[in-house]
């Protein structure tokens, strides 16, 4: 039988790396008379694939199924190109910045240049930005026309005995107006992805049905398929 620290020896790992796969399930320890953990020629086996694995890049929830069930080598090469994948879309990215940085440093060739093309980013930025709460006040307006419309219409009916059809007839105004002001801010709204930087415009159905702060939505990203609060900006 191996002590923590013996197997964490015999593996080249650390006490604190197997107490904490022993708490995750992915080691079992048994307990001695002096109620210190201790291993056996299987858990030091066990621990040593669980290294491997991690080593390649596998997450310990994957690691858990393969190490778990009976169908080991089925599963062991569904997870190696699920690995695969990843690493690919990983090297895209790692590519992609590659390139933007050989363009930078050609600019970097002339600083006249690089200060120009600085600036109209800096410019394009500002410009988007302004559009952005120029589009957010210009909502804020129309929502007042509506909440003016809804609530008028509701406080005539009732101070003034009116007909309910006033309180119908701006309830629909109201309605329409909300729909083609929601629909005009998705059609000007573009996310920034805050994991791999990329841009992206969801579709209609999760835009509206998505957590969102003032300046930022819960979304998918289609490029890293990373669930983040992404940062809103105008088109």
């Amino acid at each position: 039988m191996l002590t923590s620290g013996q197997l964490a020896q015999r593996c080249h790992t650390s006490i604190r790396t197997v107490q904490y796969y022993d708490q995750k399930g992915l080691l079992h320890a048994k307990r001695s008379h002096s109620n210190r953990r201790e291993y056996d020629k299987k858990d030091l086996l066990r621990l040593q694939q669980i290294l491997t694995y991690r080593k390649l890049g596998f997450k310990l929830n994957d690691i858990q199924k393969l190490m778990d069930h009976d169908q080991s080598a089925q599963i062991l090469s569904s997870l190696i190109d699920k690995q695969t994948n990843s690493l690919q879309e990983q090297l895209h990215q790692v590519e992609s910045q590659l390139e933007r940085l050989k363009h930078l440093q050609k600019q970097l060739n002339s600083i006249d240049n690089f200060s120009t093309e600085v600036q109209k980013e800096v410019l394009s930025s500002m410009n988007m930005t302004k559009k952005l709460h120029y589009l957010r006040l210009k909502m804020l307006g129309w929502g007042l026309i509506v909440d003016f419309l809804l609530w008028g219409s509701l406080i005539y009916v009732i101070y003034h005995g009116a007909s309910i059809w006033w309180f119908v007839l701006g309830l629909i105004f109201s309605l329409a107006i909300s729909g083609e002001l929601t629909y005009a801010y998705y059609q000007h709204s573009i996310y920034l992805c805050p994991h791999c930087q990329s841009e992206f415009v969801p579709s209609f159905r999760i835009w509206v049905g998505a957590a969102h702060t003032p300046n930022t939505r819960r979304l998918t990203c289609p490029n890293c398929h990373q669930k983040n609060f992404c940062v809103e900006e105008y088109r």
